[in-house]
């Protein structure tokens, strides 16, 4: 059961500035909403792509734009109020979308169009970018060397993204069963993957 709309991987985004010990340095804290599974039926059917993978070790920072306004918003003559402010104020810019991409190489897909070999991009919201470091309040972001199972969404411009940064990615163990992140109550077993793979 989804418990909201996504866009973009992400339905709201808040920012919250952060002091460091020292004064160059600046955390930004986001705060995100992500659709909510109750299942792991929810996982599978919500997802595009489901694999396992490591992560390479390969990491980059990219930024995220938002989305371009409706025009019958933005647009004067459709519009009046398009562009106006109270009082005439200016309304100050946010914070950069700032995105960690991974390089994944997938060891076995269960459901999308995937190759076992084939090393994909994978964001997470958060990074460093220009001395500023950017996290996400209340997730554990992938880690390189680790193997996970992930049920992700796919972009045909952009990297792709977790349905949920804590419930979307389970540690794949050296006994091969599936261990959960700390915040996700959803648990994953081999009974379920082999019901719920899809074969392309």
């Amino acid at each position: 059961m989804k418990a909201a709309i996504r866009r973009l991987g992400v339905v709201a985004l808040a920012a919250l500035f952060l002091s460091a010990c020292s004064a160059e340095d600046t955390t930004v804290l986001y705060e995100a909403d992500y659709p909510a599974y109750d299942s792991a039926d929810a996982l599978f059917a919500g997802s595009k792509l489901v694999i396992e993978g490591r992560l390479t070790g390969l990491k980059r920072v990219m930024t995220e734009a938002e989305p371009e306004d409706d025009a019958t918003e933005t647009d004067p003559q459709l519009n009046p109020n398009a562009g106006a402010t109270p009082d005439g104020a200016t309304p100050p810019a946010g914070p950069p979308t700032v995105m960690t991409v991974s390089s994944v190489e997938i060891l076995k897909v269960h459901k999308g169009l995937a190759r076992v070999g084939q090393v994909i991009q994978v964001k997470e919201l958060g990074g460093t970018l220009d001395g500023v470091t950017y996290e996400e309040a209340d997730t554990t972001p992938l880690k390189s060397g680790v193997t996970y199972m992930l049920f992700l969404e796919t972009y045909p411009d952009s990297p792709a993204s977790l349905l949920n940064p804590e419930q979307a990615k389970y540690v794949v163990t050296s006994a091969g069963t599936y261990s959960a992140m700390p915040e996700n109550s959803v648990k994953l077993d081999d009974t379920d993957v082999q019901r719920l793979s899809v074969k392309e």
